[in-house]
């Protein structure tokens, strides 16, 4: 008796120390970016207990079926250590046929106190509420969130291969890429988030609810209708059309809109040398009713480029927003083989004016050609994988991608030198 308390205790000492120093020997997942969850299946009751001193909220989510009297022992004990700073609640949720039960956690999820474990028998289902809470918290495509589930290497997502319904039912609920963004509203502020098929642009609609003001950010010429009609329909009176560059693969519909409507007034950077009624730089600030946008100069796939900052200063809204045309794409970056591109310039824009940024900057670029739609400052920073090298090696990789000359370079430049004005 006495050898068999004493193999216990050393079994006990060892999965406390498993704990202390590696949850992954425990089968959990921390992911890396916000969200503040760690994702588990089943854990002894020691290994649970080290783990909720650390932790505000324990929410279990085995379904009812899964139920064992161990099960049930284990919630126990953790609901008699409830208090003291620690939530915890039972949230059954039995997969995908559950659609109710599963949405109900993803919404508790908002109000929930960080930092949180979500346990259900294997991590599995845990984890599809995790990335279905982050891709609509960020607003992102059905691929942006396949993306972040592969550069996570959460386990449903990866390494399971009868997770298939759960992987399903999380892009289920998330929209395509050629779908318009749902809203994001910051301060005053609506953003829309627009998708060109033919060339894989993204065009921009930021309005001031509060002036009716609004503008058109990297809008393209065979768009311009569609763009009209959605300024026209939310209300908004169109002040600016803004370009972060000069574009080489369409013509801007600036020129074009200002025939239409006088009225508006079309921006670049100065340092592209395009013509334009307004020229701004690095450090200036272009101001659309009440909404101020910041503009940082981030040269290198074009001498000219521009990234645009939205900030949100209310308590709960949206994170701050970097419109980042080419400069940075999501898990890549824009050319630098013509137009007076540079790799070291643009490796320096990114890593200072853009990665210098609150990881939870929302990312907005100015294309993708794989449906996603939004990234985040600390994910690129992290995942994206050409940035994340020395400087030398981005060098290298930029100056042998061997890329396709642009279709439209020989149209869209000088047109775009212009503002896209065509006689």
């Amino acid at each position: 008796m006495k050898q068999e308390l004493a193999d216990s205790a050393q079994s006990d000492m060892a999965l406390t120390a498993a704990v202390e120093l590696s949850l992954a020997a425990l089968g959990a997942q921390v992911p890396a970016q916000p969200g503040n969850v760690l994702l588990c299946g089943r854990m002894a009751d020691v290994a649970a207990e080290q783990l909720s001193k650390r932790y505000k909220c324990w929410v279990n989510m085995l379904a009812d079926h899964e139920v064992t009297i161990s099960d049930d022992a284990s919630f126990q004990a953790m609901s008699d250590r409830a208090g003291g700073g620690l939530v915890v609640k039972r949230m059954s949720w039995a997969g995908p046929k559950d659609e109710e039960g599963g949405l109900k956690i993803v919404e508790a999820l908002d109000s929930l106190p960080r930092p949180l474990v979500l346990q259900c028998a294997s991590g599995n289902r845990a984890g599809a509420i995790l990335l279905l809470w982050l891709a609509r918290q960020r607003g992102y495509s059905a691929a942006s969130a396949q993306q972040l589930a592969e550069d996570l290497d959460l386990k449903f997502f990866t390494r399971c291969a009868t997770c298939g319904p759960a992987r399903e039912w999380v892009l289920g609920h998330l929209p395509s890429s050629t779908e318009p963004m749902k809203q994001q509203k910051t301060e005053g502020a609506v953003v829309h988030q627009l998708f060109d098929p033919v060339t894989s642009t993204f065009t921009y609609l930021i309005g001031c609810r509060t002036s009716g003001k609004a503008l058109l950010l990297d809008p393209v010429l065979e768009q311009k209708a569609r763009d009209l009609s959605m300024v026209d329909e939310l209300g908004f009176k169109l002040q600016y059309v803004l370009n972060t560059h000069v574009h080489a693969d369409h013509v801007t519909s600036g020129g074009q809109i200002r025939k239409l409507r006088p009225e508006v007034e079309t921006i670049i950077a100065e340092s592209s040398g395009a013509k334009a009624d307004k020229t701004v730089k690095h450090g200036d600030t272009i101001d659309v009713g009440k909404i101020k946008l910041e503009v940082r100069a981030t040269p290198g796939h074009t001498n000219g480029c521009l990234t645009y900052i939205l900030r949100d200063t209310q308590p709960g809204g949206v994170s701050t927003m970097a419109f980042t045309g080419d400069a940075l794409l999501i898990r890549g970056c824009g050319r630098t083989d013509f137009q007076a591109g540079s790799a070291e310039q643009l490796y320096d824009s990114v890593h200072s004016q853009i990665f210098s940024l609150p990881d939870d900057t929302l990312i907005y670029p100015g294309h993708d050609y794989k449906g996603r739609n939004v990234s985040m400052v600390g994910e690129e920073r992290q995942y994206n994988s050409r940035l994340t090298k020395s400087k030398e090696e981005f060098v290298k990789i930029m100056g042998v991608l061997g890329l396709p000359y642009p279709k439209q370079i020989d149209i869209a430049v000088p047109s775009n030198m212009v503002c896209g004005v065509q006689d």
